[in-house]
């Protein structure tokens, strides 16, 4: 991977397209419009090879150590040298990859906890792994190189356990927001919104702005945040979206900034594809507008790129917190989508990035998804050539044990239209439905095909892959044997275009995007990319409070602290620190299933966000656009 420069060129060979192979349900899922070329013998190529960890029954004792404040490792994180010499590879086993694949021809250019980062030519990776290469050229975004059939890993590779990532054809990831239509800038807009950055702050709770711990101010300063997302952003629409709201009239600081990391080249900006990056951005700012915010900047959502924006978070090991705002169905990495080859080794991999994460103590948190509790597409449509259902499924890297996913619905708040003065900028908590929207069918990979049956709304359920995780056994999950998400739920709002029927309670968020082009300006947004950054920037608050304390601000897996919070509030042992939605449902579960306090759209519910977080003595923040809530 590298960061900040441009990654290897790759060579096309040919001008023509050609057509995959499709004997087998394993070959490349590639949208209809891409171009599709062989890739030349000498085109360049980097990737990762991974390596198994070791002593992984002492690293998951460790995380419950860590998160159990009667244990002496309590909060005491690791650093990266620390975890490659309890948990990494061994030297020797590195020396023995390193070995078998430079007797191929490669270059091994770096070795990090638990993998080596690989360069050489196409046609090495062609011979050594029994397979051909495409290189695909969507009709916008990055060109990137597929396997036409699954990599077959050598035997000197086999024998320590090595896996590649790259180059495995599953579906991109994607975004996990519906942009609608231009707002009015210079009005509030009703009980659903769409609400600004300063609404969501009064309706959940949020610490006034002039919350003090210890004589620190507490808006997020000194916590790190990355934002793992392809496309950069514009800090002038950073700007106009704070100014909007007269931060910087009325706290009298500068409108915050953003900092970007661009990861294998990183992708530039664009109107409609930056919406994401800037969404993220300005929900995050929004509630911590003191944190300090880096974009990590993909060039697209491919499993290999999104891993390298990972790796770069672990290895760098600067990070507090990181969002993610995207996902992909789980079921896609499975043997039965894949005409019985199993792909589900690439999501151990994400999953021991998390786990290195949070043992160094950095917090993940993850968008659920926004098609609710049918999030999957059937295997008849991945595997190409038909058109297919939604089927039960959840979405990764949300499914993650070691990753709080974030759910959530439509907020309502006291109606503006109906004050006068001061007043009409109040934005009160009034209740929270999780309704969602039944959708026509879309083709959801860009195939040619359609699926049908699908519902907007947050993704939740059942993992088929992860097992359920200790702290899940503190609530009624609805299942003993697999992870089940999401773990909260914020704002996501609702009506995408793609609807039959909207509800009436749907809402929606602004975001602003290429605010001084033509075509741009304040959008509506729905979607978990909504919910998700705003979480983080409620954690980013609480975890600034802990270091005003002279604690450690790191939390890692947030999700022990969350699901203790919500079984206390159940049982009436400890503060109300949770709402739970009036009413629900995604297309397959409703606001009651599996239980009153859990349920598959908010999971434990949306959060009071002073309550939760310790600062329940604070005052709360008030009206937008005043001084407890610039």
């Amino acid at each position: 991977m590298k960061f900040g420069v441009l990654a290897a060129s790759v060579l096309l060979a040919g001008t023509s397209a050609i057509a995959l192979s499709t004997s087998a349900s394993a070959t490349p899922v590639i949208e209809k419009s891409a171009y599709v070329t062989p890739a030349a013998a000498s085109a360049a190529v980097d990737f990762e090879v991974f390596l198994p960890l070791r002593n992984t029954a002492a690293l998951d004792t460790l995380l419950a150590a860590q998160q159990n404040k009667a244990s002496s490792s309590y909060h005491k994180w690791l650093t990266p040298t620390q975890f490659k010499a309890q948990f990494g590879p061994t030297a020797d086993s590195v020396s023995r990859v390193a070995a078998a694949l430079q007797a191929q021809g490669f270059s091994v250019t770096n070795v990090h906890s638990r993998s080596l980062e690989v360069t050489g030519a196409a046609s090495a990776v062609a011979k050594t792994f029994s397979t051909s290469l495409s290189h695909v050229q969507p009709v916008k975004g990055a060109a990137r190189m597929v396997a036409n059939t699954p990599l077959v890993m050598p035997a000197a590779l086999k024998a320590e356990g090595a896996m590649v990532v790259s180059f495995s054809g599953r579906p991109l990831k994607q975004p996990f927001h519906k942009k609608l239509g231009l707002v009015k800038p210079d009005n509030r807009y009703g009980s659903t919104g769409p609400y600004w950055f300063t609404d969501l702050k009064e309706a959940y709770f949020y610490p006034s702005a002039q919350t003090t711990v210890n004589q620190t101010a507490i808006d997020g300063t000194g916590v790190n945040v990355a934002i793992v997302i392809s496309n950069a952003a514009q800090q002038s629409d950073l700007t106009a979206f704070f100014d909007h709201e007269k931060y910087s009239t009325v706290s009298g600081k500068p409108d915050p900034t953003f900092t970007d990391v661009p990861i294998n080249g990183g992708a530039p900006y664009d109107l409609n594809a930056s919406l994401e990056s800037s969404l993220d951005i300005q929900q995050v700012l929004g509630g911590a507008p003191g944190s300090n915010v880096s974009l990590i900047d993909l060039p697209d959502l491919s499993d290999e790129n999104i891993i390298s924006g990972y790796l770069y978070v672990v290895e760098s090991n600067q990070y507090d917190l990181v969002n993610s705002s995207f996902g992909g169905c789980e079921l896609v990495y499975t043997a039965a989508y894949n005409g019985g080859t199993d792909f589900t080794g690439i999501l151990d991999v994400y999953d021991t990035l998390f786990k290195q994460g949070n043992a160094q103590g950095i917090t993940f948190v993850a968008s659920s998804g926004d098609s609710g509790g049918k999030l999957c597409p059937s295997a008849d449509y991945v595997a190409g050539g038909t058109n297919g259902t939604f089927v039960p499924g959840v979405s990764f890297p949300a499914d993650s044990p070691n990753v709080t996913a974030v759910g959530g619905g439509n907020l309502q708040t006291t109606d503006a239209s109906m004050a006068t003065g001061a007043q009409m900028l109040k934005s009160a908590y009034v209740s929270e439905d999780g309704l969602g929207d039944p959708e026509m069918p879309y083709d959801v990979y860009g195939t040619g095909y359609t699926v049908s049956g699908g519902t907007w709304g947050a993704g939740g359920g059942v993992s088929a892959h992860f097992l359920a995780p200790a702290y899940q056994s503190l609530v009624r999950s609805g299942s003993s044997m697999y992870r089940t998400l999401p773990d909260v739920g914020m704002q996501v709002g609702g009506c995408p275009g793609l609807a039959t029927s909207c509800n009436p309670g749907d809402s929606a968020a602004i975001v602003a995007d290429g605010v001084n082009s033509s075509d741009g300006g304040f959008f509506g947004v729905i979607g978990t990319s909504v919910s998700s950054p705003e979480f983080v920037g409620a954690v980013a608050l609480y975890e600034q409070s802990l270091v005003a304390q002279g604690q450690t601000g790191r939390q890692g897996n947030l999700n022990t602290f969350l699901y203790t919070a919500a079984a206390a509030q159940t049982a009436k042992t400890g503060a109300a620190v949770f709402r739970h939605p009036a009413q629900g449902n995604d297309g397959l579960y409703t606001e009651k299933q599996p239980s009153q306090a859990y349920n598959y759209i908010y999971g434990n519910g949306s959060p009071i966000v002073r309550s939760l977080f310790g600062m329940g003595t604070a005052a709360a923040a008030g009206l937008p656009q005043t001084k407890s809530n610039p």
